[in-house]
């Protein structure tokens, strides 16, 4: 009997194998959702070190600490959109069920890693809950070369949404994690928030991605707006903002380039030659 990698594409998926994924990708949401209502709105009682999740955000200002209001308007549309990729589990249509199946061993994975995250972030466990960030990006990451391509429905919600959020809360927790308060640790955030800018270019225009990039647009956007509240001299902001519009202006003109069906140089993109028009070019040219 081969052996079953879960986390690779497959074009048919058992009915058994579906069954799981089913309940796993369901109970694993809920998992998050309800975990995630639960600590915004109470602290844990099992450690006196402990607070709400955007308490715990506001206690702990550093250089890549977003706005609670934007990032959390985010999660609740990012969580909203996952049951509508949940919804395609129980579709009657077999390319539907499949494109969804084909990523839910990493969004099951997923969310048992942001609900570990939460559970170590609000009792202020900050280094473990940057190993599990660690992890976290790293299994997006794969998940996101792997099925590159996959439909909006499955993209957003299984794959980009949790990836880009991954990718700065591994500079927001970690600064949180080395106590970034002090003059030398903004010096070296103003450095690594263009190792942000890198990685979100790399997949706008690289991988074509405005998915992605309005993903990213959104936390910079809230990364922007809080580094303004909290330092209005400094350099953080500003470059915060300059980031957060190349990444919305360049998924604008990614976006709008594919749908209009041209490439990133505005060139129309001309769909290849089937088999059977070139068997017909003789007999149209002898007509």
């Amino acid at each position: 009997m081969a052996f079953y990698n879960p986390f690779r594409k497959h074009e048919t998926h058992s009915h058994n194998t579906l069954l799981v994924y089913q309940v796993l990708s369901v109970l694993s949401w809920a998992l998050v959702a309800i975990s995630g209502i639960y600590y915004s709105v109470h602290k844990p009682h099992d450690t006196k070190h402990g607070h709400s999740i955007w308490k715990q955000a506001d206690k702990h200002p550093t250089p890549f600490s977003q706005n609670t209001t934007i990032t959390g308007i985010y999660w609740i549309i990012l969580l909203l959109s996952q049951i509508s990729y949940l919804w395609h589990f129980f579709s009657k249509n077999s390319v539907l069920i499949t494109a969804a199946a084909n990523v839910a061993s990493h969004f099951i994975l997923n969310n048992l890693l942001i609900f570990a995250f939460i559970m170590l972030w609000v009792r202020s466990y900050f280094w473990p809950a940057e190993i599990i960030i660690i992890v976290h990006l790293l299994s997006q990451s794969s998940a996101y070369w792997t099925h590159l391509g996959s439909p909006p429905f499955v993209h957003w919600p299984a794959i980009a949404g949790p990836y880009a959020w991954a990718l700065t809360a591994l500079f927001w927790n970690g600064a949180v994690a080395v106590h970034a308060h002090n003059l030398p640790s903004r010096i070296v955030a103003n450095v690594f928030i263009w190792l942000i800018f890198l990685i979100g270019w790399v997949h706008i225009f690289a991988a074509k991605d405005y998915i992605f990039g309005y993903s990213l647009s959104i936390l910079t956007l809230s990364l922007a707006v809080k580094q303004l509240a909290v330092k209005v001299i400094a350099l953080q902001w500003i470059f915060a903002f300059v980031i957060f519009a190349v990444f919305l202006v360049g998924s604008l003109y990614v976006s709008s380039a594919a749908y209009s069906g041209r490439d990133l140089w505005l060139r129309r993109v001309v769909a290849p030659e089937s088999t059977a028009d070139r068997e017909r070019e003789p007999l149209l040219n002898d007509a």
